[in-house]
């Protein structure tokens, strides 16, 4: 985002990665770049991975997968759609609703949660009481509650505590909110910022359909990353992926340098980048880079990015096991209760048209496990398994992508490993899949497919592909001694992503710290007296005067950006 963003502004922009595809951790990668991920990872010191594990076997069509490393999905309304949308990325890829999110109950049932105001009243599962709680509880949290006399001490309550004091909610319906609504990992978790998740949750329903959430084409936020970066190409962005960064020096630091005969002009401070096997030296004014490839010669000169999300999230120093298993049987549990599934009880018999469809299976859904619903599972965690299927584009036909994410409340031990700790929940989920698919690949035109029947005992499904880490936050920005240096700080180092973020949360996390790091980028730039191309051009031609600011995030786009840049 930061890379279009600057370079759709005026500035030089390149971006390196040592790796031969756009995205870094968070990429999008097909089934064989995975399983070079995985085996790359278990031979290196990489300190945010440990307990990598994959299968021997890798099923064929492997470039008919798209699978991403920070699996995620999209809330409707937020930074990131808005970014989407501004920027024109939006238009280099595509989208489709989650069908559905469910919460997995501890009798090997899967319960959808209530999408909208519509399925509570249709829901027979709630009581006329609860229902009327709920609608207060979804009222109040919709609108500005700040103000309200519920929000009374909620600062000073967990969330799971507040719905019982303050909307006398059942714990049914509490699991629901705080774990498919809020998305909490624990029922311990602060009210406010579940409210705020909660708000965003609600809000979002309608504006693109009946879900809340938007899964990403080919891979999710990897393939938006992707995107990103064809538009920063468009203008005038170059990118070296494939080659690792053997030195960066900077100017103050080197005698040799002629651009430090003259400390007094900040323009002639510049940090010189050296490629394995690329054959020219970079020269850049600003460099925006993690933590981990900040040389310590250089580290007086870093600036430490730390959003107040950071800063006051509990998750922010968890580490988070991560599954992802490869399946040719697909997920079903009950869909959400629609006009089309209600029948008046006085009829004699049922009428084929308005019969309940038997449950397809899970294309694009969530489903929510909550602590101790499971035997084997965590007790004081929630975990969740996103499920893709071939309309997200991201699998071949007749094949599924289970992502399975458990945050880490307690620093795991050399005995518990990341296939440990989430088989549990993969055969749970497992034991949600239809019968066996038939022997035969088509069906004769004469013959009509069986409805779908959950997996037996007799039948177990087995994935054709599994692999298992633990990732691990980066360590907490720590600001550097005061330096007697006057040189300004031009080594930016944005705020990390969580890695143990709830699944709508990430890709609003980076659009937030992409901004940040932007406009830190034009106040360096501005105060060294360096202008963007394109606000040059605009004052040659202009009447004379002082440069014009930068305003906006996002400028305006041109006729010809808009169209992706064709004729």
């Amino acid at each position: 985002m930061v890379r279009r963003a600057l370079s759709k502004t005026g500035f030089k922009v390149a971006h390196i990665d040592e790796s031969p595809y756009y995205g870094g951790g968070e990429a999008s990668i097909s089934l064989d770049e995975l399983a070079q991920w995985v085996d790359a990872m278990l031979l290196s010191n990489n300190p945010k991975y440990s307990s990598v594990s994959r299968s021997a076997q890798i099923p064929p069509q492997t470039r008919q997968y798209s699978i991403c490393l920070a699996p995620s999905v999209i809330p409707s309304i937020g930074p990131v759609i808005s970014s989407l949308i501004s920027s024109g990325v939006a238009k280099y890829g595509g989208f489709r609703l989650l069908e559905r999110v469910g919460v997995y109950h501890s009798s090997g049932v899967v319960k959808n949660v209530p999408g909208s105001k519509e399925d509570v009243f249709k829901s027979k599962e709630i009581s006329l009481v609860d229902k009327r709680r709920l609608m207060r509880f979804l009222k109040f949290t919709a609108g500005d509650f700040e103000n309200q006399k519920e929000f009374e001490g909620a600062d000073k309550m967990t969330f799971a505590d507040y719905l019982t004091n303050v909307f006398a909610l059942k714990e049914d319906l509490q699991s629901a909110l705080v774990f498919a609504l809020a998305f909490c990992f624990s029922p311990n978790e602060p009210a406010v910022p579940a409210l705020h998740r909660t708000r965003r949750y609600l809000l979002s329903i309608g504006r693109y359909g009946s879900s809340a959430f938007l899964v990403g084409h080919y891979g999710g936020v990897g393939e938006i990353a992707q995107g990103f970066c064809r538009a920063s190409a468009v203008c005038g962005g170059v990118y070296v992926l494939g080659r690792r960064i053997t030195s960066i020096t900077h100017s103050s630091t080197t005698s040799s340098n002629d651009n430090a005969s003259n400390e007094d002009e900040p323009t002639s401070q510049r940090y010189s980048v050296t490629l394995d096997d690329f054959p020219d030296t970079l020269t850049s004014h600003v460099i925006i880079s993690s933590a981990s490839r900040l040389p310590p010669h250089i580290s007086h000169l870093a600036k430490h990015l730390i959003g107040p999300d950071v800063e006051h999230n509990s998750t922010a120093s968890l580490s988070v096991a991560r599954g992802i298993a490869i399946i040719d049987r697909g997920i079903v549990f009950p869909p959400t209760v629609t006009s089309s599934t209600i029948k008046d009880e006085d009829e004699d018999s049922p009428d084929p048209a308005t019969e309940p469809r038997p449950p397809t299976p899970l294309d694009a859904g969530v489903i929510v496990f909550p602590p101790s619903s499971i035997t084997g599972g965590s007790t004081d965690a929630a975990a969740t398994v996103l499920v893709t299927g071939e309309s997200t584009m991201s699998t071949p036909r007749g094949k599924w992508i289970l992502y399975i994410a458990l945050p880490l409340s307690t620093p795991v031990t050399e005995s518990s490993s990341a296939e440990e700790l989430l088989r549990p929940y993969l055969d749970a989920t497992l034991a949600l899949a239809v019968g066996p698919a038939p022997s035969s690949p088509s069906i004769p035109s004469d013959a009509s497919p069986s409805p779908p029947s959950p997996s037996t005992a007799s039948e177990p499904l087995q994935p054709l592909f599994t692999a298992f880490y633990i990732e691990h936050p980066e360590a907490a920005p720590v600001s550097p001694p005061e330096s007697s240096s006057t040189l300004p700080q031009t080594f930016i180092v944005p705020t990390p992503l969580v890695p143990a973020s709830p699944l709508p949360d990430l890709p609003d996390a980076a659009a937030t710290s992409a901004e940040a790091v932007f406009w830190e980028t034009v106040r360096i730039f501005k105060e060294a007296g360096i202008h963007p191309k394109r606000l040059q051009v605009a004052d040659e031609v202009s009447s004379g005067g002082e440069v014009e600011e930068v305003e906006s995030f996002w400028p305006h786009m041109e006729v010809d950006e808009e169209s992706g840049g064709e004729d």
